[in-house]
């Protein structure tokens, strides 16, 4: 057997073309590791270990890895095994675990001299080989999107007629002014968005990815309400965050850590409105699986992924700073993947905590849950003849919130429970290799206890969208 990792127990040795071979595979690009059924030696290191060496020589590393992984647990004390898992790791891209397995061969003391200076050759060749440069290579993408249609509610106002107050008197019930009811009309909104890339750390953080992005929404209404003669503000959108993503390899438990920090700053008209700052971290699990409902559904065969998050988001609302606070939460997504489909649920709970005493309804309980498909689907007659297909989508989301103490004494004994949901429907087609257009339709109901907080918006919107290089 040609590879390195053919050494067997105390007795290793290996020729220099192996050798080659180990010092090219810490210098190659990453692949990524997935899961194998266990064989019938489960509980023999040697067999683990030679079904490893095995695998390997058959181009099977991700199985390989596996194997051998579970020797080392049997028996840790195996340089053979050792060797064939450093391999293992640099043919999946963990090139600084790789060296620290290596480094760790290196302190046996039956490691023959001639060889135990090939090994420590290698290894400084691919700690010099895999230095950070100084100059990181960056991968950018960019989009600018333009957006024309209707709205039924584009200042978000209730849709409730009146308020009842409870003074002193008794219960006082009054009228809401036109100006603080729906407006509806035709609006434009426009997305500037960027996102960049690159390759970031060293040793065993080596296979670390940066991603950073950056997006401008703006929404302006086109024409003053007839009612009223009110013409709705103009508000925009301003986000950014940085992710710092890095595989783990680590048995059933192999997965992908991500770790986010964000902002997000909304302006109403010219005043800045809301503004947040978030942090979380994911755990992108590797292990797939077909959950049952697949066999009954409509919505084909499909690999589903687990992901886990936990985060904090600090709110703050400069108009009126007493409605301040910081949500905690934990989330569960399952996002499944086929050739033509993706479809996602998300589930997610956390805690509004009030920072002032005197917030309105003090600290709130929430309740997440998404659900989103899209499918692409052949076109039958299109206006352009290199536009064959198009993507379909579909969304569900339900928000609830439950304050924990009364919103306002003008409003009795009323501990606020909102619910809402939103129902989209969107349709996009690919025209050339940079444009792509779409239309967007999403119906939003909001209903509280709350007469303050009942809403409902219809929306639909043509969407033209151009990728920049």
């Amino acid at each position: 057997m040609k590879f390195l990792l053919a050494f067997v127990l105390s007795t290793a040795s290996a020729s220099a073309s192996a050798l080659a071979l180990f010092v090219a595979l810490l210098l190659t690009p990453s692949i990524a590791l997935s899961q194998t059924t266990a064989g019938p030696c489960d509980e023999q290191a040697i067999c683990q270990a030679q079904k490893g060496a095995l695998l390997l020589a058959q181009g099977l590393v991700e199985e390989a890895a596996v194997a051998l992984e579970k020797a080392l647990l049997l028996d840790p004390n195996l340089p053979g095994a050792q060797l064939d898992y450093a391999q293992a790791l640099a043919l999946i891209g963990l090139k600084g675990s790789a060296r620290a397995m290596l480094a760790d061969v290196l302190q046996r003391p039956d490691i023959q001299l001639n060889l135990k200076s090939k090994l420590v050759g290698a290894q400084n060749a691919s700690n010099e080989s895999t230095q950070p440069s100084l100059h990181s290579q960056w991968h950018w993408s960019n989009f600018v999107q333009a957006s024309v249609g209707h709205e039924s509610n584009l200042n978000s106002a209730t849709f409730s007629d009146s308020l009842t107050l409870m003074l002193s008197n008794g219960p006082v019930t009054i009228g809401l002014a036109d100006s603080a009811k729906p407006i509806a009309g035709p609006a434009t909104k426009t997305l500037l968005a960027m996102q960049g890339s690159t390759r970031l750390g060293s040793g065993i953080f080596g296979m670390g990815e940066l991603l950073v992005s950056a997006a401008l929404a703006n929404k302006k209404a086109l024409q003053t309400d007839s009612l009223t003669g009110i013409k709705p503000d103009r508000n925009q959108t301003a986000e950014a965050a940085a992710k710092f993503s890095l595989p783990m390899i680590a048995g059933v438990v192999s997965g992908q850590w991500q770790i986010t920090a964000g902002g997000t700053q909304y302006w109403l008209g010219n005043a800045s409105a809301y503004t947040d700052t978030s942090f979380s971290v994911k755990f992108n699990w590797d292990q797939g699986f077909e959950p049952v409902i697949w066999g009954w559904s409509n919505l084909g065969r499909q690999s589903c992924k687990l992901a886990p998050s936990l985060g904090q988001t600090r709110q703050r609302f400069p108009l009126s700073t007493a409605l301040d606070g910081v949500y905690s939460f934990a989330r569960m997504e399952m996002l499944c993947k086929a050739l033509d489909k993706e479809s996602q649920l998300v589930l997610g709970s956390g805690s509004d905590k009030a920072q002032y005493e005197t917030r309105p309804g003090g600290d709130k309980k929430r309740l997440d849950v998404l659900l989103r498909h899209e499918h692409l689907v052949p076109i039958p007659w299109s206006p352009w003849r290199q536009v064959k297909a198009g993507q379909v989508g579909a969304w569900f989301r339900y928000a609830k919130s439950a304050d924990a103490q009364n919103y306002s004494e003008l409003l009795g004994d009323l501990k606020t429970t909102t619910q809402r949901t939103d129902l989209g429907l969107s349709f996009t087609a690919l025209i050339n290799n940079s444009w792509t257009a779409g239309l967007k339709l999403e119906q939003t109901s909001q209903r509280s206890n709350n007469p303050l907080f009942n809403l409902k918006n219809l929306s639909t919107y043509l969407e033209f969208t151009k990728a920049i290089k």
